[in-house]
């Protein structure tokens, strides 16, 4: 798999996060990724706790296998949701 383009965004409508499943309402902050694999051109959203989990876990070799719809928070719920924590008490602040 090839990356063509990612860059953070400030989201329009509601996205579902590719890495947890999760759902964002507009104007979240995510990481808009667009990939190519085998001629098939996809694009996805991953959620700042995702983005912080692939970060701090996945080799270069899991990227270059790909992100499975849902794998980053399923590989390790626990460490998932305990960074998740950090973020959902950052908007409670805010």
């Amino acid at each position: 798999m090839n990356v063509l383009k990612t860059k953070i965004v400030a989201t329009r409508k509601e996205h579902t996060c590719h890495g947890c499943l999760e759902k964002y309402p507009a104007k979240s902050k995510m990481r808009y990724v667009t990939s190519v694999d085998g001629g098939d051109i996809s694009s996805v959203h991953y959620c700042e706790t995702c983005e912080e989990v692939i970060d701090r876990t996945y080799s270069d070799d899991d990227l270059d296998l790909g992100i499975g719809e849902g794998e980053v928070k399923e590989r390790d719920v626990d460490f998932w949701v305990e960074v998740n924590s950090k973020y959902v008490e950052k908007e409670v602040t805010e």
